[in-house]
Order: C-alpha cells, then sequence, then structure tokens
C-alpha cells in the first residue's frame, strides 16, 4: 500500500519538513508539491487520484481553507498543517481529517498519519472479506468437487434431511449441510429464514400474501407460524409509507 501525498505550502522550507517526514513512513509516497496555491487549483485533478493531501491555511492568494473547498474531492484525506490553531472548527467545515500545528515533528507528524493508515488498512481487509463472501464453495459428489455459487443469484434453500438444495435463478445445489450451519454462513447477507425447512433471500420475494411468500421464479413458499412476527416485522421496516393525512 502506497498512498499518494500532495504538500501545498507557500514556504519551501515548510514543504521539505512534510516531505522528509512522508520519507520516513512506509507506504506513503511524495506525488506533487506546490508553493502556490494557485498552481495546485489548476494542476490537480481527480485523476490524479491522490491519497493524502497536506495542506498550510495562511497563503497569499488563496488561503488553505478557501482551497480546499475547490479541491478536497481530488484527495481522500485532507490534513491541515498550520501554525494557526484557530482555524480548527472552519477545518472542520470543509472536511479535513487532520490538523497539524506547526513546528511539526516527526513523532507528531507519525501519531497522526497513523491513523490514517489504520483506517486504509481496515477499509482494505474490510473491502477483502466483502469479495471473499461474495461466493460459496460448496462440496459436490466426491472428495475433489466443488461448487462455486454467487450468494445474490441464490433465491432460497431448503432444508433435506441431512442435506440441503440451495436453489439459484439457472439450477440446483445439493451438498451435506444442515440448514443452521448454512444460515449462519449467510447472516450477514440479505436473508430470512421463513419456516423450519427454508431460508429466502430478500431480493427473491416477489409478493407476499398473507402466509404465502411467492418468489421471483413463481414458487410459493408457506411462513410457518414461528418465524411470522420477525418476517412480518422485516416488511414493515421495508414498507413505503405516505406521510399525507389519510
Amino acid at each position: 500500500m502506497n498512498l499518494k501525498c500532495v504538500v501545498i505550502d507557500d514556504e519551501q522550507h515548510a514543504i521539505e519538513v512534510i516531505t522528509d517526514h512522508i520519507a520516513e513512513m512506509p507506504g506513503l509516497i511524495v506525488f506533487k508539491t506546490f508553493t502556490s496555491p494557485v498552481q495546485a487549483l489548476t494542476e490537480l485533478s481527480l485523476d490524479d487520484e491522490i491519497d493524502l493531501l497536506f495542506m498550510d491555511i495562511d497563503m497569499p492568494g488563496i488561503n488553505g481553507l478557501e482551497l480546499a473547498k475547490n479541491i478536497r474531492e481530488k484527495a481522500k484525506y485532507l490534513i491541515f498543517t498550520t501554525a494557526h490553531p484557530d482555524y480548527a472548527l472552519q477545518a472542520f467545515d470543509v472536511q479535513s481529517d487532520q490538523y497539524l500545528l506547526k513546528p511539526i515533528s516527526f513523532a507528531k507528524f507519525a501519531l497522526g498519519i497513523d491513523r490514517i493508515l489504520k483506517k486504509e488498512a481496515n477499509n482494505a481487509r474490510a473491502a477483502k472479506d466483502a469479495d471473499h463472501a461474495s461466493a460459496l464453495y460448496i462440496k459436490g459428489d466426491h472428495k475433489y468437487a466443488f461448487s462455486n455459487i454467487a450468494i445474490d443469484e441464490i433465491l432460497y434453500i431448503k432444508a433435506l434431511q441431512n442435506y440441503i438444495q440451495i436453489i439459484t435463478n439457472n439450477e440446483t445445489h445439493t451438498t451435506y449441510l444442515t440448514l443452521k450451519e448454512i444460515d449462519k454462513a449467510l447472516e450477514r447477507h440479505p436473508f430470512i429464514r421463513v419456516n423450519k425447512s427454508n431460508i429466502v433471500a430478500k431480493s427473491a420475494i416477489k409478493k407476499v400474501d398473507g402466509n404465502i411468500i411467492r418468489l421471483t421464479n413463481n414458487e410459493m413458499i408457506q411462513i410457518g407460524e414461528g418465524y411470522k412476527e420477525a418476517f412480518f416485522t422485516y416488511v414493515q421496516n421495508s414498507l413505503l409509507k405516505s406521510n399525507r393525512n389519510q
């Protein structure tokens, strides 16, 4: 992970302090530096894909707060580097992620940026987990047979004694699992248990008529007595309602 950094400060020695600190931090690289806020305004673009934007506030021509209003969207994180503590509230208004007061020691810099690096690492891990969780592998009919099933293609899952059937738009898979085990595997996905034998994809529900659910493939499943309350609570929470007086 190498995060691209841009530094904007009208004083060259202040830029050098920040670029030296960046060089000491693993995972950061200097992309561009500017002593002119106007030049930064005209040259930086969304295509640069900037991760960290370090910016002074008290600069001639355009101050950092005004500049941030125009280029904030071009960087993932904004870090103000300033000698003035009184701008902190205004920095919050332009979605600043860090507010570092000059003189900026390496220790102060590292502690502030470490929070951002940890956030980035957590985001990357979550994205990886989400990618891995977008499909399920189930065992087939012999030791080295496996099927990869896209979770968003599953319509419903049916229990068959010691096995389950996973029904998708195009096919049915049978594997040696319990409904409880597959329910646990899908707990972070939009599925709902509707009776002792069936788990249904919420996106596959086409219509509800009394205790009967009609799915998008026109199959019908009955809602079990012990599952009605949870199911209709989900429906009520998803129901579009008018605010007009009846």
